[in-house]
């Protein structure tokens, strides 16, 4: 009997991780958001800081960053620019056991809350990998206080235990670019809704 009822939950969950595992890329926009209007209503004044140990993040972030008009900034390189300038902060890490990277960690619990927020995340685990990257995404909003309009995540190559090889792809690419647009389409919708109030 025990062994049965082991089986039945055993299979349960290998079911629940293949199905979150199969997962390709991921966005998701917070409709709850407020979307601070600044200068341009067609481009928040952005940047993108990530971290990356392999690439991965590193190519998505400059995806992102070209759909913007935004800077794409290592996170080493971040003290070079005065942050509070910016209306819309996009931080991107590399999954690392369900955490975004030491470096991001630092960098969010520094970093006093930006009018505006979105975060991104590459993975490389099998199975378990949407799991821990909708963690790591979590983590890194609490650590924005509120001001995320939205997540993606996507695969990447995992350099050691060489799963999801050539991936960022052109998928994971495009989808990249197509969340980048989704933020302005949120920021140029709550624009055109406050040009319409003042009318």
């Amino acid at each position: 009997m025990e062994r049965r009822r082991f089986s039945r939950l055993y299979f349960f969950i290998i079911l629940i991780l293949l199905v979150n595992g199969c997962g390709y890329t991921t966005m998701a926009l917070h409709p709850e958001a407020t979307v601070v209007q600044r200068q341009d209503p067609n481009y928040p004044k952005s940047i993108v800081i990530y971290d990356s140990c392999s690439g991965n993040t590193r190519q998505v972030a400059q995806v992102m960053a070209e759909k913007l008009q935004a800077p794409a900034v290592h996170v080493d390189g971040i003290n070079e620019y005065e942050l509070d300038g910016f209306d819309l902060v996009v931080v991107g890490s590399p999954v690392h056991g369900g955490r975004p990277t030491a470096k991001i960690t630092a960098f969010l619990s520094e970093l006093p809350p930006p009018p505006m927020s979105a975060v991104f995340v590459t993975f490389g685990a099998p199975l378990v990998g949407p799991l821990t990257a909708n963690a790591c995404l979590k983590k890194m909003e609490k650590g924005l206080r509120g001001t995320s309009l939205g997540s993606f995540k996507c695969h990447g190559f995992h350099k050691i235990i060489r799963t999801y090889a050539g991936h960022p792809d052109d998928k994971d690419m495009s989808d990249a670019a197509l969340f980048a647009e989704a933020l302005l389409e949120k920021y140029r919708h709550a624009a055109k809704s406050a040009e319409d109030i003042t009318d």
